[in-house]
């Protein structure tokens, strides 16, 4: 079934453009900050929500772990440790490529922070393929909260008739879908592109 083209495509950042490994940051944090493991994953999940949200900044993080820890890094070291577990999935940069020679809007929908937004930034070249980010920690908002689907549609300036979405968590996707924004789980580049050829995007 061929559907008519999309001109906005919405994907989500970690596992589909960067894979990431939370063990590795939960290690990395806990030498540099002088905890134990057990420690820093608890004080990392109970952060977790309101570091996304932008509730809390990577300074309030910084200045409350290494408290806690009582050792003294910079903050550079902090955020390097916090922030150096991405790999990217290079498969999925090309369809990016391809998608925007074809001229394609292209949008980011992630929870994330800004400790791993801003090392992505400096790292990951391919971001600079994306007309706009819609990023929880600047939204105040993160998925699958209604108001972060809708302030995509804003940003990105289309109705749900005019976008595509891409996630690799379910609930993410189910949430968009209910708001009748056409989406799909991410699983492989190889049915990813398939989604894309199906659509007219590709």
């Amino acid at each position: 079934m061929k559907y008519t083209m999309k001109y906005t495509v919405f994907f989500d950042l970690g596992n589909v453009l960067l894979f990431f490994d939370h063990h590795k940051m939960k290690q990395q944090v806990a030498t540099c900050c002088n905890l134990s493991l057990e420690e820093t994953s608890f004080l990392l999940q109970k952060y977790l929500d309101d570091y996304e949200r932008g509730s809390i900044t990577t300074q309030t993080l910084y200045s409350d772990l290494l408290e806690l820890g009582g050792k003294s890094i910079s903050f550079t070291d902090f955020t390097h440790a916090l922030s150096n577990i991405f790999q990217p999935n290079l498969p999925v940069i090309a369809l990016l490529k391809k998608m925007k020679a074809r001229g394609v809007k292209l949008f980011l929908l992630s929870n994330t922070c800004d400790a791993h937004f801003s090392f992505a930034q400096k790292h990951f070249a391919f971001l600079q393929l994306f007309d706009g980010f819609i990023l929880s920690y600047e939204v105040g908002a993160r998925k699958p909260e209604r108001e972060i689907y809708q302030k995509a549609l804003e940003i990105g300036n289309c109705s749900h008739k005019e976008c595509f979405y891409v996630d690799d968590v379910p609930a993410f996707v189910q949430a968009a879908r209910s708001l009748n924004i056409d989406s799909e789980i991410y699983l492989k580049p190889e049915i990813l592109h398939h989604h894309l050829i199906q659509r007219g995007i590709l």
